[in-house]
C-alpha cells in the first residue's frame, strides 16, 4: 500500500518541523544535500522524500534554492515519516 501525502498530513509535519525542529533541519540539509547551507525551511514532503528551501551562499549574497532529502526508507504510514526523520539526522562525531 502507498502512503498518501494528503494536504492535513503535509501541513501538519511542516507546521511541526518548522515550529519546534528547526536546528534539526538544517542539520539534515548539511548532512544530505548542501553542507553549505545557512537555513533550511521545510515547505513540502512526498513520495521522494522532504523537500527544503535552502539560503546558500552564492558569492556574497545568500540565494535560496529548494532541495530534496530522500527517505532513508519506506513510508507506509504516518508514523514512518517520523521514523525516517530520525534516521536522516547526523550522528555525532564520537571520535
Amino acid at each position: 500500500m502507498t502512503f498518501r501525502y494528503t494536504d492535513d498530513v503535509i501541513e501538519a509535519v511542516v507546521h511541526h518541523m518548522n515550529g519546534d525542529h528547526g536546528d534539526d533541519q538544517l542539520a539534515i540539509v548539511r548532512e544530505h544535500a548542501r553542507p553549505d547551507a545557512a537555513s533550511a525551511t521545510l515547505v513540502t514532503l512526498g513520495a521522494d522524500g522532504l523537500g527544503f528551501d535552502v539560503e546558500v551562499p552564492e558569492g556574497p549574497e545568500l540565494v535560496t534554492e529548494r532541495v530534496t532529502v530522500a527517505w532513508p526508507m519506506p513510508i507506509a504510514e504516518r508514523a514512518d515519516i517520523r521514523r525516517a526523520v530520525v534516521a536522516l539526522m547526523p550522528r555525532e562525531n564520537t571520535d
